[in-house]
């Protein structure tokens, strides 16, 4: 039974790992500021114009005109340019 308990915690801190990260990744971002809208920034590749900063992504305008997604969990572990 003890050992059902362990693997069941192991499973439940593996479930809630990502929303750990995103949660993490949104604070030290909000409290960093590295960027804001009407910044240009190349991450992941995609080099555009940051549109709007939202709770879990961040969304930017790419100079063909299309709009990027990206999650703040990438946008914190990936390097940013920001100029």
């Amino acid at each position: 039974m003890i050992s059902w308990l362990g693997l069941g915690s192991v499973g439940i801190c593996f479930a809630f790992q990502d929303i750990l990260k995103y949660f993490l990744a949104e604070f030290f971002l909000l409290l960093h500021e590295s960027f804001q809208g009407g910044d240009r920034i190349i991450v992941e590749g995609f080099e555009g114009t940051v549109e709007k900063i939202l709770w879990r992504s961040t969304q930017i305008i790419i100079d063909r005109g299309e709009r990027v997604i990206m999650p703040k969990a990438i946008v914190f572990t990936n390097s940013v340019r920001a100029s």
